[in-house]
């Protein structure tokens, strides 16, 4: 079995793993109400702005963090937003689960390659 068999086999199991499962039926439930839709999508949203001006080191202001505290407490009080967040959250686990998996099967290769980005840091 060659390495794109196996990257195929990988895929398949993934998506009939229950983590996925749970994430494809969370959002189907969180689609199924437009509002519930539209407010993580806000949520989301703020939270990039927020993100993006600490990335750029700028100042977040005041109406930007008092919309995100009150789109936050919205979602945590919406349990199918929630529901949604969760599966998402443990379906991103297992993602980054197999990526670590992967990275310590060839640490020899990523190994290397700190040293060629240690000697550009100097």
């Amino acid at each position: 079995m060659n390495v794109y068999d196996h990257a195929h086999s990988l895929a398949r199991a993934l998506k009939q793993s229950e983590e996925y499962r749970n994430l494809l039926e969370a959002r189907k439930k969180l689609e199924s109400d437009p509002k519930n839709k539209e407010m993580l999508l806000d949520f989301r949203r703020c939270q990039w702005e927020m993100e993006k001006a600490r990335a750029l080191k700028e100042e977040v202001d005041e109406l930007t963090k008092r919309r995100f505290q009150q789109l936050a407490e919205l979602v945590g009080a919406n349990s199918t937003v929630q529901d949604y967040l969760a599966a998402e959250y443990r379906f991103g686990r297992v993602m980054m689960d197999i990526q670590k998996i992967l990275a310590d099967a060839l640490s020899e290769w990523f190994q290397g390659n700190e040293e060629i980005f240690r000697k550009e840091e100097e």
